[in-house]
């Protein structure tokens, strides 16, 4: 069975994430705000130990010049600058306030409407140079205005490791619960939070975990909550949302029946039911919830557990960007735009499909 994980996801060391101040002088570069109580390893990089004090620093990345919209980044030890991302410079913050401070004094350099935080959470399989890149990828890609903050949990960044992965999840609640609770000391217009695959279970989780002491935070705070491919058994979903009191104003679960990775995470898991795959919105449709199906975007995309930031055409029409081909003047608003116009009922999910030469968005 772990020999099919290991056709899934290339094996190599995903540890390495050296300072390369050449970096910066990049024609384009995103800062991004990083939160993670992974350890530091011989060499001095965020390994898979878990460490009992959070750490937080602001990292300057650079991206290579030919680099494409929905290219998974690429990184070495020994980075080429023009076609590996790569940090060109690090500040560590000695305190969870310090971290605060510097955060509100990045969202004071945008316009006000542009005073936004977008939270990454990674999945299983990830290193921590793989969350800090993927958060510039898509800030990069989707042009992100406002402050990309990464939290980078310890996972095992190892093909056999996914057991070690969900224990980690439950290792770094706490961490994740405090995260939250800094953001909104930020001073940001938005805050939305974006789990993918197992890093959906800990936003769940940590969720959850507010909501018994705090009934009510989750709506009053936070914005919109993304679940990307959510590696998460349905009916444990289904205890986690009856924790909390009231969603956000927009919860959007983007499903794929083609993903390969999940399917395995079903077969490992006792063949349960994984939310990520799209199966089960019948059984929450009690749920004011909106599942996108992006299963036709699946042949645009290198990674099938990955689609929303790998495919090219689906970046496209999340960002409404007129010039991608089989793409009309009309579509000149975000997807998540789009969402928000859709009157909700109470009590109601919504099913949006979407495929590269249709309409954008079907209710059902």
């Amino acid at each position: 069975m772990i020999l099919s994980l290991v056709v899934l996801v290339s094996c190599g060391d995903r540890t390495p994430a050296p300072i390369i101040p050449q970096a910066q002088f990049q024609d384009e570069t995103v800062s991004v705000f990083v939160v993670t109580d992974r350890s530091r390893n011989a060499e001095g990089y965020y390994g898979k130990e878990r460490s009992q004090i959070t750490s937080y620093n602001k990292t300057l990345v650079g991206i290579p010049p030919n680099h494409e919209v929905g290219d998974s980044p690429k990184y070495n030890k020994k980075p080429n600058l023009n076609k590996h991302f790569a940090i060109a410079a690090e500040t560590e913050f000695k305190s969870d306030q310090e971290f605060i401070r510097a955060l509100r004094a990045e969202l004071q350099t945008r316009p006000s409407k542009e005073r936004e935080v977008t939270l990454f959470v990674h999945g299983y399989y990830n290193g921590y140079s793989d969350s800090v890149y993927r958060t510039a990828q898509i800030a990069k890609d989707f042009e992100n205005p406002g402050v990309s903050v990464a939290y980078a949990w310890p996972s095992a960044a190892h093909p056999a490791g996914y057991t070690y992965d969900r224990e980690s999840v439950l290792f770094a609640r706490d961490s994740m619960e405090k995260t939250l609770y800094l953001l909104t000391q930020a001073g940001a217009r938005n805050i939305l939070v974006m789990g993918h695959s197992m890093g959906g279970l800990l936003v769940m989780e940590a969720l959850r975990q507010i909501e018994l002491t705090h009934p009510g935070w989750t709506n009053r705070n936070i914005e919109t909550v993304l679940l990307v491919s959510p590696d998460i058994a349905v009916d444990l979903f289904h205890e986690q949302l009856d924790r909390i009191e009231e969603l956000p104003n927009q919860f959007v679960v983007f499903t794929s029946q083609n993903d390969k990775a999940l399917r395995f995470s079903s077969t490992l898991n006792a063949g349960t039911n994984r939310l990520g795959l799209g199966n089960s919105q019948d059984e929450l449709s009690d749920y004011p919830i909106q599942f996108v199906d992006v299963s036709e975007f699946s042949e645009d995309s290198k990674n099938t557990h990955f689609v929303f930031a790998e495919s090219p055409a689906l970046i496209a029409l999340m960002t409404g960007a007129r010039q991608h081909e089989g793409f009309t003047e009309g579509r000149s608003r975000s997807v998540l735009d789009k969402l928000s116009d859709s009157t909700l009922h109470a009590n109601q999910a919504v099913v949006f499909n979407l495929a590269p030469d249709e309409d954008p968005a079907e209710q059902r």
